[in-house]
């Protein structure tokens, strides 16, 4: 595709304004719309993007009406959890891409088997339709970055048998439970252990679930062929401080931090000890690679939607304490 993408933001008020920047920020995408809920949010959203990066484009708080005027190549689906598969949906039978925040499909009350039954419409949808799903669960982008200061600590990575991931959030003041808060951030591990065993799964007896407070904490055995990786992820809302995110494997674990740098630019930093690694913001990683799919530069999004169907299917697993 050598035409300028023409890129959506449902839900631009939020992180969605992050994103909005970041696919500016990409030489041959322009942002012309986003969803808003309101006319009167869409007010203060446009002013909002304005002084963020000059948008220059149009809101509308009706979806049809979004896809049928501004013909989007991408759909960036930043809104709430439970209007993501009505929304992709709609995206996807409009003819366009679309990258979908974390978790693919949720609603709260619904099975999980109905969870992971839309989630596969979605899949298959983009599919049958030779469009782009992908998930926004960017830690994926870090791999890199950790294997470059694994190698140059340890030598080459050649095999894996503990995974260890913990994440925090701050909270602002908001009191969120256990489950809520691994619905909100169990799929980031879960991308990076995916990641590294594309095809694993649950030992059934060695799964440990403790959802106590704001604390969910995951202990299992994951197995990928002859590999077993004993796995502990522990995600928390964090009621003041600053949030800590580290993940690694054999042990080695890293922190994963940021900074600008001289020109106000955000990096990610990966830190072991006193060595570190900087980066490219890691969101920032995902979209491009998204917008290189779309163009036909990568076959593939980084985080696919079947790798986000499968993602979810861990998340519920881990959940509900039950293995299948």
């Amino acid at each position: 595709m050598d035409e300028q993408l023409r890129i959506v933001v449902a839900g631009a008020s939020g992180i969605g304004k992050h994103h909005a920047k970041w696919w500016h920020q990409i030489s041959d995408c322009e942002v012309v719309g986003f969803l808003g809920s309101s006319e009167a949010s869409c007010v203060a959203t446009e002013q909002s993007l304005r002084e963020l990066f000059g948008f220059a484009g149009k809101g509308y708080w009706n979806m049809e009406q979004l896809l049928a005027e501004e013909r989007p190549h991408v759909v960036d689906m930043c809104i709430p959890n439970e209007q993501h598969f009505d929304c992709t949906l709609h995206a996807l039978e409009a003819g366009a891409h679309v990258l979908c925040e974390k978790p693919l499909v949720w609603h709260e009350g619904e099975t999980p088997q109905r969870l992971l039954e839309r989630s596969r419409i979605l899949v298959d949808k983009a599919t049958n339709a030779g469009l782009h799903l992908g998930i926004c669960t960017q830690y994926a982008a870090a791999l890199p970055q950790y294997l470059q200061l694994y190698e140059s600590i340890r030598g080459p990575l050649e095999s894996i048998s503990t995974f260890y991931a913990e994440m925090e959030t701050g909270t602002r003041g908001r009191q969120r439970d256990a489950a809520e808060v691994w619905v909100d951030m169990g799929p980031h591990p879960l991308t990076l252990l995916l990641r590294w065993m594309p095809r694993g799964h649950i030992v059934p007896s060695s799964l440990q679930k403790e959802f106590v407070g704001s604390e969910a904490r995951i202990v299992c055995d994951f197995v990928d062929g002859q590999r077993n990786c004993h796995s502990e992820i522990i995600v928390r809302d964090l009621q003041e401080g600053k949030p800590a995110r580290r993940f690694g494997v054999n042990d080695f674990i890293v922190d994963c931090t940021g900074r600008n740098d001289v020109d106000g630019i955000y990096h990610s930093v990966l830190q072991w000890e006193d060595r570190e690694v900087v980066g490219k913001d890691f969101m920032a990683l995902l979209i491009a690679r998204f917008a290189d799919a779309v163009k036909g530069v990568e076959a593939q999004p980084l985080v696919t939607g079947e790798t986000g169907l499968r993602n979810l299917e861990l998340q519920l697993q881990f959940m509900s304490g039950t293995a299948w």
